[in-house]
């Protein structure tokens, strides 16, 4: 595996997390990323799809996470506003 060094801008907090990550990385003998790899569920192998293979996990996601509701749900405009938003 070939290594690429990336440079991103995080919040404070998520620097230290990061931080304590890296040591806590490095007290296993560890890298960061070989960490952070161990963190991803097996089947993550998004990397080895093509485009085509990734739309098509992501439409079995979306059909296995699926919100059912057994009435009808009004999500209009005029459902969602109210008075208070018209009179801004």
């Amino acid at each position: 595996m070939t290594s690429q060094t990336v440079t991103i801008e995080v919040a404070p907090q998520v620097a230290i997390l990061l931080r304590s990550l890296q040591q806590a990385a490095e007290e296993r003998g560890l890298s960061l990323d070989v960490l952070l790899s161990s963190l991803l569920p097996a089947n993550w192998h998004h990397r080895e799809m093509t485009p085509d293979q990734r739309a098509d996990d992501f439409l079995s996601w979306i059909k296995a996470n699926a919100v059912r509701v057994d009435h009808f749900v009004d999500d209009s405009r005029e459902s969602i506003c109210t008075r208070e938003d018209k009179a801004r």
